[in-house]
């Protein structure tokens, strides 16, 4: 299988003799690299999460500490990745980084998780998230109030049928994601690039406007470490842990872009190294900003921390730029899982281990448009259903295990293709990567003792997907599974 050569394109992306097929547009730079990696990580969660953190731990240098931690151990999964993407510069990322380590069914089952439970349901959430902030300036989208409602009786149950003001705002919020990135790459970079900057200059605003307003108090810092350490605060510590990484998630994103990126084995690394080290700065001084104005011991009784923080230095005006910040955060990252995220399942309709057509480029627009038309269906039927929640839930377990076996593909690569062009290597190997699939490993150990129950329905959704697997692998051309011929 190593045998493909330096571009390890998916099967049926480009291969010989189809170069008359169109082909994806090689369209983002640095900076939609840039904006990708940081538009994909800064999501709702900092504008929330610091308040639950500081219910968990009640010291302002624990709290510094453990959004450290999360940003270092996501910062060597990004460093462990980028050697790959310079390996391997196509679209799909981790799903041709596990297809080369392991053997195609293992990058289809991440694509498969990563598709329609990870991105389909993030996508839900954020895009309802989206709508209820909307609600602050829009009162009438309150999900309380329904727009249409409809009660009967089936096989003498009472069946509800409602649809509210939020779930509407959020599907057409997905529609408009799905149109602007099924009409191109570069239209869609383009809009990443202008949220990007909103969120960040947002995030810089509630800084500089909370530092200089004189109206907080490095008191407010206090306590600074605990007396001493229990083992209920080990316990408080991984859970924040475990918030914080939620916080840090979408650092493998780029990678999926690669086969659109210009000069991507360059490109891609700088993307993932630069933007982790900002992202892990602005953290800390997002979480210090809100400590410095609201007593850590008042932050975990905040439901919106960020609003109330920037309400106490500039009053009502400030809350509302900072609904305004969250607006463009969240729609940036709605159209960012869009233009990164829909990616992995092309890969794997390009490669024959999904339906064919989800590895179908518009012959216009050069953009993957049935996976990104499905991506926004099912996305959107999640919205309507309500059940996003609970396959936020279910996703811990395979995205971590996937994040794992991503890093570990360095090490079986380095073992299988060591004299491959590597324009990058992996900072700190191979003591950083060991470090991160031991971390993930506490992750997934942790998951199946704490919550065993959503650990085993993520297992058992991965599971589901096999029979997929096999049966489009049956149907694949038999000259391409002479060629694929393991599992």
């Amino acid at each position: 299988m190593i045998t493909r050569g330096k571009s390890f394109h998916p099967a049926g992306e480009q291969s010989e003799g189809e170069e008359h097929k169109p082909q994806l547009l090689r369209a983002l730079g640095l900076r939609e690299g840039l904006a990708i990696h940081i538009s994909a990580i800064i999501g709702s969660g900092i504008f929330i999460v610091p308040a639950a953190i500081a219910g968990h731990l009640h010291a302002m240098g624990l709290i510094l500490l453990v959004w450290v931690l999360g940003g270092l151990l996501s910062l060597f999964g990004a460093l462990t990745v980028a050697e790959l993407s310079s390996l391997m510069p196509s679209a799909g990322g981790p799903y041709i980084y596990l297809r080369e380590s392991f053997g195609r069914v293992w990058g289809y089952m991440f694509s498969w998780n990563h598709f329609f439970i990870n991105t389909a349901g993030s996508l839900a959430a954020i895009a309802v998230a989206f709508a209820a902030y909307l609600g602050y300036f829009f009162p009438s989208l309150s999900p309380q109030t329904p727009l249409f409602a409809y009660s009967t009786t089936m096989v003498g149950l009472p069946v509800e049928i409602s649809v509210k003001g939020n779930q509407v705002v959020a599907m057409v919020v997905i529609g408009i994601a799905t149109v602007v990135n099924v009409r191109g790459v570069r239209l869609g970079g383009w809009v990443t690039n202008v949220f990007t900057m909103a969120k960040i200059l947002a995030l810089l605003a509630v800084i500089v406007a909370v530092f200089s307003s004189g109206k907080g108090s490095v008191a407010n810092f206090m306590p600074w470490w605990p007396d001493h350490w229990s083992s209920e605060l080990t316990s408080a510590f991984g859970l924040a842990m475990i918030s914080v990484l939620w916080s840090y998630e979408g650092w493998t994103t780029v990678t999926q872009s690669a086969s659109e990126m210009v000069n991507p084995e360059k490109n891609i690394p700088r993307s993932l190294l630069f933007g982790t080290l900002a992202i892990i700065f602005l953290y800390l001084g997002v979480n210090l900003a809100y400590a410095y104005v609201i007593p850590i011991g008042q932050m975990a009784g905040s439901e919106r921390i960020a609003a109330d923080a920037a309400s106490l230095v500039l009053g009502p005006v400030g809350t509302s730029l900072v609904i305004i910040g969250i607006l463009c955060s969240t729609f940036g990252t709605i159209n960012n899982s869009f233009l990164s995220d829909a990616r992995s399942m092309y890969a794997a309709g390009a490669d024959s281990t999904f339906a064919p057509s989800f590895g179908k480029i518009h012959p216009r627009f050069r953009t993957p448009y049935v996976t990104l038309i499905a991506l926004g269906v099912w996305s959107a039927l999640l919205t309507l259903s309500g059940s996003y929640d609970q396959i936020a839930s279910y996703v811990i377990f395979g995205s971590w295990m996937f994040y794992g076996l991503t890093a570990l593909s360095v090490i079986v690569l380095r073992r299988k293709i060591p004299d491959a062009p590597r324009p990058y290597r992996a900072w700190g190997y191979p003591y950083a990567t060991l470090l991160f699939v031991v971390a993930a490993g506490w992750i997934l150990i942790n998951t199946l003792v704490e919550d065993p129950r959503d650990a085993v329905v993520g297992i058992v959704l991965l599971l589901l997907s096999l029979p997929f697997y096999f049966y489009w692998r049956k149907r694949e051309n038999p000259e391409v599974r002479m060629q694929n011929p393991e599992s």
